[in-house]
Formats: C-alpha cells, sequence, structure tokens
C-alpha cells in the first residue's frame, strides 16, 4: 500500500539520514519542534530503525534501514545528495 508522507516525517527522515545515529532529542533540537511522534510513526512504517546503546539503553538512537534504502534508490549513506549538489537543483 502507498503512503504519503508529510513534509515534517520528510524532515525528520532527512535529519536523520545525514546524522544518523541520532537521538529524539537531537532531531528535536535541530528541527525545532517535537519529533518522537513522528520517528514512531517512521519505525513503525520500517523507514527508520531504533538502536539502544549498552552504555545508555533509555536513550535510544535513530537510523536508516534497508527499506529506507530501497524506496530512495540509495545503496548507502555516501550516495545521499551533498548541500552543494542540492543548492544546484
Amino acid at each position: 500500500r502507498e503512503a504519503k508522507l508529510t513534509p515534517p516525517a520528510i524532515e525528520v527522515l532527512s535529519v536523520v539520514a545525514y546524522r544518523k545515529p541520532v537521538t529524539a532529542e537531537e532531531v528535536t533540537r535541530l528541527r525545532g519542534s517535537p519529533s518522537l511522534a513522528i520517528l514512531n510513526q517512521l519505525v513503525r512504517r520500517g523507514l527508520l530503525g531504533i538502536e539502544r546503546p549498552e552504555d545508555s539503553p533509555r536513550k535510544p538512537t535513530y537510523l536508516t534501514t534497508e527499506r529506507f534504502n530501497r524506496l530512495f534508490h540509495i545503496d548507502s549513506p555516501q550516495d545521499l545528495p551533498t548541500p552543494e549538489e542540492l543548492d544546484d537543483k
């Protein structure tokens, strides 16, 4: 089933893709608005995954998944466009 992503969801995905692994607090700080609900939604959709570091299991970090890579046609984070490439568009 096809589902559309809202602009805030795309923004959260972008933050995670470029900054991974990243905590919910960092995403919220970078966006300037609460992000936990969107992060949870993206995890449920399989676009983001959660890691719980052994030294800090209560502070999970978020990262992109293989499903994210397939949907956005990338093989690795190095395939993401650079800020310079985005400025040229």
